[in-house]
């Protein structure tokens, strides 16, 4: 049984300067007798994957990479920072506002319901929103009936449901029921940037560290 042939290209600036079979180097593939290893190293030469760019190209491609690179990394920080600034100041004015509230007991007088319809079907009824009226003194004495911003549907409260209200002394008529519900409200907004700048933040660290 024949021996299996070697067969090789020798390359020299992109173009083929000598051809090998079993060792017999050529410099022309037309001094090739054999057909078969003539067309054995056309193959070759027609599958063979030479380089497309040289130094120079190369080193222009990963310029613009990294510049591409870098514009991302400096959007994602960008946006990092907005995010984390919002929920700065968010935070702060949520501070701000609880320290100025003041508690008082008080007592759901009533349910106010508002339905809520279809916006393509007015005449189609969605749900009812029920909303606490609750009465309560402020810091000066005076009874306020407020009905409270929260709505819920089922209700949450009942008409002689005792209640502890919060409210700024400045501004009465914005008081909340102190409840889990009114509280997580206040803290949404700094809660779901802060989270998001965090996550950009991180991203961007993650990032520049593995030098992807």
């Amino acid at each position: 049984m024949p021996s299996k042939k070697s067969y090789s290209v020798h390359w020299e600036n992109e173009e083929a300067v000598s051809f090998e079979v079993d060792g017999v180097t050529y410099t022309n593939l037309n001094d090739i007798p054999d057909k078969r290893d003539k067309g054995k190293l056309q193959q070759m030469m027609a599958d063979s994957s030479q380089p497309e760019f040289d130094e120079k190209e190369w080193e222009e491609i990963r310029k613009e990479s990294n510049t591409a690179f870098n514009i991302i990394l400096w959007v994602f920080g960008g946006v990092a920072a907005l995010m984390l600034l919002i929920a700065i100041l968010s935070a702060g004015s949520a501070i701000s506002k609880i320290s100025r509230e003041r508690s008082a007991p008080g007592v759901v007088v009533e349910m106010v319901v508002r339905p809520v319809y279809d916006e393509n079907n007015r005449n189609r009824l969605l749900n009812e929103i029920h909303y606490p009226v609750v009465r309560f003194s402020d810091r000066d004495g005076r009874l306020r009936n407020v009905q409270m911003a929260e709505g819920s549907d089922p209700p949450s409260y009942e008409a002689g449901d005792e209640v502890t209200v919060r409210y700024d002394p400045e501004k009465p008529l914005d008081a909340r029921i102190d409840s889990f519900g009114s509280n997580a409200l206040i803290w949404i907004l700094p809660g779901i940037t802060g989270i998001l700048g965090l996550a950009f933040a991180g991203a961007v660290f993650v990032v520049k560290k593995l030098n992807f």
